[in-house]
């Protein structure tokens, strides 16, 4: 039960997308590990988050091209859920938390059992949000992908991120999912108030959200925005080492928009990460190339590169207005902040070693780059500096990376992506979805570009208005708002978050010493005896 609660759990998630699913999954969770002892609890959380992140996380086999990362991945994650299992079995068993089991119970029983089933429902949904959180940030900056949120893009929920962020969407999810976990227990045990109060609370969370006020209206104006897919061959390690195919791609396709649009009719355009598979900046070949590309469409192109300094290397997006081609040109870039651990780099790569060889295929750390979260480029059309929000692959899914952006001047979120190395798996369409959130949250439109797909543009209300088909050559072109307020959940920044793990830590520490407690009267009652 636990595994196929996992799995249930799974399907809210793309490329299923059935987010009513995981109100399931979480309220089977809560309700197969409420009473139970520790270490089952544990045993049955582990199990489940093995349900859920297996096949969530299967497209790390698909990019690594062997099972290793993804088994290493899929236990770490799952680990944390052994731990909410365990803590959930623990506090579940507080005296404050115990309901009467009397069918037909007097009217001053009746008065206990309702505060008492609100704190079950609260403290399950409450250490469900700070073991999420937990699990996002750390370590090595944590891996936010299987977050609640993520799989809420088409749920009534959505509009309560611009508000409290993914925390507070995922808090608000476990809460209705314990609510109807409470509500089934209640028509068992025959509770029929407890049932209407329940399920009158599950449905009033779950849509009260619709009526929150979103203002998505463009307060600076709009510009135009062009984004290319140049597409890159399935053999994509290939292509990459074949010199300046891909870009070639990108710029093939350019010149194809500028043929559909004219030159000089877009604002700017935005390649993917990674587009240049040769750093313009130290090949003048490649610079040539993006040149040619950027004079065509006669617009600033931002191209994503791999600059090599030294040992390290780095993950920049950089702009090329037409006519750079002087290799005295400075370009102005936003350098990755948050490279990808074991992916991008290799922590304790000695330690690391001794049981995998998996980790030289990554010969070059990639550094995190400082600076800005922004990047600004000068509109071509229009002739003013815009200010972009950027976060590069996997940094959609991080909410403090993006809100750095925002609140650093960000009118806009881009998101330039390199989905090749997982083929035809869901990390392309869970990127997606991340990116529909985090417009929300931020109440920005996001552009994302991706090499292969999927590339898009979505409304600051977590709308897609526009997407390509994966492993085509395409482009979009979209009037996109800008916007410089700041949502309520961008003004409270981490602190829901922090508000998460400090009640879920207290909840725990507190389940554990009334466990301890109850465990030494036992064992004195034992020598008495």
């Amino acid at each position: 039960m636990a595994l196929l609660a996992g799995l249930v759990t799974y399907a809210a998630f793309p490329p299923m997308n059935l987010w009513w699913s995981a109100l399931i999954g979480v309220g089977t969770f809560m309700l197969l590990i409420r009473g139970r002892g520790f270490w089952a609890g544990t045993g049955l959380g582990l199990l489940y988050g093995l349900g859920l992140f297996t096949p969530l996380l299967h497209f790390t086999m698909v990019g690594m091209g062997n099972p290793i990362g993804w088994i290493a991945l899929t236990l770490f994650e799952s680990l944390y859920l052994a731990a909410l299992g365990g803590a959930w079995s623990l506090v579940s068993r507080l005296p404050l938390l115990q309901v009467s089991s009397e069918r037909s119970p007097s009217g001053q029983d009746l008065l206990r059992r309702v505060p008492a089933g609100a704190c079950n429902v609260l403290a399950f949904a409450l250490l469900w949000s700070g073991i999420e959180e937990l699990r996002s940030v750390w370590p090595l900056g944590g891996f936010p992908f299987g977050r609640l949120a993520f799989a809420m893009a088409d749920a009534p929920v959505l509009p309560a991120a611009a508000y409290v962020g993914s925390a507070g969407v995922g808090l608000l999810v476990a809460l209705v999912a314990a609510c109807i976990a409470h509500a089934a227990r209640s028509i068992v045990e025959r509770r029929a108030i407890t049932v209407l109060i329940s399920t009158a609370l599950a449905a009033a969370l779950l849509l009260a959200p619709r009526t929150l006020p979103l203002d998505t209206r463009a307060e600076n104006g709009t510009i135009r925005v062009g984004a290319v897919q140049g597409n890159v061959a399935t053999d994509f390690e290939d292509a990459f080492n074949r010199a300046l195919e891909v870009t070639g791609n990108h710029a093939e396709a350019t010149r194809k928009l500028a043929d559909d649009v004219g030159p000089g009719n877009l604002d700017m355009v935005i390649w993917p990460e990674n587009s240049a598979d040769l750093d313009p900046r130290d090949y003048p070949a490649s610079a040539t190339i993006i040149d040619k590309a950027a004079q065509s469409v006669q617009a600033p192109v931002l191209v994503g590169a791999v600059p090599f300094v030294d040992d390290i290397r780095y993950n920049d997006i950089l702009v090329w207005n037409p006519g750079d081609v002087s290799g005295q040109t400075v370009h102005p870039y936003y350098r990755k902040h948050r490279p990808v651990p074991f992916a991008e780099y290799i922590p304790l790569r000695d330690l690391v070693r001794r049981f995998s060889g998996q980790v030289d295929r990554i010969g070059t750390d990639m550094a995190p780059g400082t600076g800005p979260q922004t990047l600004t480029v000068r509109a071509a059309v229009q002739g003013r500096d815009i200010t972009l929000a950027m976060g590069i692959c996997f940094e959609v899914a991080y909410d403090d990376v993006l809100r750095e952006g925002v609140v650093q001047g960000g009118e806009l979120i881009v998101i330039p992506t390199n989905n090749a190395s997982f083929l035809h798996s869901s990390e392309a369409a869970q990127q997606l979805a991340q990116g529909r959130v985090q417009a929300v949250i931020h109440g920005r439109s996001v552009i994302q570009a991706s090499t292969v797909g999927i590339t898009a543009v979505i409304s600051p209300r977590g709308v897609v208005e526009q997407q390509t088909r994966p492993y085509t050559q395409a482009s979009l072109v979209a009037d996109v708002g800008l916007r410089t307020s700041l949502t309520v959940a961008d003004r409270l920044g981490d602190w829901p978050a922090r508000a998460a793990q400090v009640g879920a830590a207290a909840l725990t520490v507190v389940g554990i010493l009334v466990d301890a407690r109850r465990r030494l009267g036992r064992a004195l009652q034992s020598r008495r005896r």
